[in-house]
């Protein structure tokens, strides 16, 4: 929450996308690199993700990871396919789960999540408790659903469950979640759809529409620590009929509640939705042109934030 201030279009924009950009100003640049290591795969020349240094002096690495404190590189060393990497890594971090040492691993998500080189490849899965502290690339699927009432278009507005680890009691889009490993967008999107809303599978299948993606790279991770995320999200919209509501069903949320454009508006602005909900709905209100050039004076710049290019490298 941010008390009485409002929060402009480009605010919400920053609140999210808040790592440096090395083009703009590369010491500050560095400086922010200065706090992390890169997290490397043997074969590999690039790094795939970037891991806080917390982090990697807390982790006791067994056999099969070797870290270079001069050169802040942390190396996985595996036969190289994806099965022998995928289960050095998750043994790596269900041995440090199980131990309960380190308070950023107790949480396990038993959901495998790709990792893929600067080329597509697919390199490792990993438990979802290690995609923000390996600072990998993570890509999630997120839609708005709305309604015609009698009093207008309105939009199905979900609160996060007050158990959740992140965010809790927080506004958030209708449906999201993380794409699971060889899991296609639209079959994620379907299976949330079901599991978060209760809507039916083949409704949404026949009727949701998809507009495209967007991109950021946030400096902490889901829980508040300082971190790293780089995120994709695939954007959908779907028009529901009257007598499909969402009913909450897995737990994930606490409820759903119609609100209008305005009052989702004024909702972002006064920071009521956890933070990357106002990357999708900045994307809803260029796409429909809410937002546009003659009424926002940093149209251009929220453009381009919406849009960053992951491209993952050593300074």
């Amino acid at each position: 929450m941010t008390g009485s201030k409002t929060l402009s279009n480009l605010d919400l924009v920053n609140r999210v996308d808040t790592w440096p950009y090395f083009q703009r100003d590369p010491i500050e640049y560095k400086k922010t690199m200065s706090q992390f290591y890169y997290f490397m795969i043997e074969g590999f020349t690039r790094p795939f993700g970037y891991a806080h240094s917390d982090f990697v002096k807390a982790m006791p690495w067994p056999s099969g990871w070797s870290v270079d404190h001069e050169q802040r590189l942390l190396t996985l060393h595996a036969p190289p396919d994806l099965n022998n990497r995928t289960k050095l890594m998750n043994d790596t971090l269900r041995a440090e789960h199980d131990k309960g040492d380190i308070a950023a691993l107790r949480w396990w998500t038993d959901e495998l999540f790709p990792v893929y080189a600067a080329d597509s490849e697919h390199v490792l899965d990993m438990d979802g408790c290690g995609v923000d502290l390996f600072g990998v690339v993570n890509f999630a699927v997120h839609m708005l659903a709305s309604v015609k009432t009698k009093d207008g278009l309105k939009f199905w507005v979900a609160r996060r469950s007050t158990t959740k680890m992140s965010y809790p009691g927080m506004l958030d889009n209708t449906v999201g979640g993380s794409l699971s490993s060889r899991e296609r967008p639209i079959d994620c999107i379907v299976r949330e759809s079901a599991e978060e809303a209760s809507f039916p599978k083949d409704y949404v299948r026949d009727n949701i529409k998809a507009c495209g993606s967007l991109s950021y790279q946030m400096s902490r991770t889901d829980d508040g620590r300082p971190g790293c995320q780089h995120q994709v999200q695939y954007l959908y919209e779907i028009e529901l009929t009257e007598n499909i509501v969402p009913k909450p069903f897995d737990g994930e949320v606490e409820e759903f509640t119609l609100k209008t454009l305005d009052e989702v508006r004024d909702a972002l602005a006064r920071g009521e939705f956890k933070l990357n909900c106002a990357m999708t709905w900045m994307a809803y209100l260029i796409r429909h042109g809410v937002v546009n050039a003659e009424n926002e004076p940093n149209f251009v710049e929220i453009n381009s934030r919406l849009h960053r290019k992951h491209d993952l490298f050593i300074v």
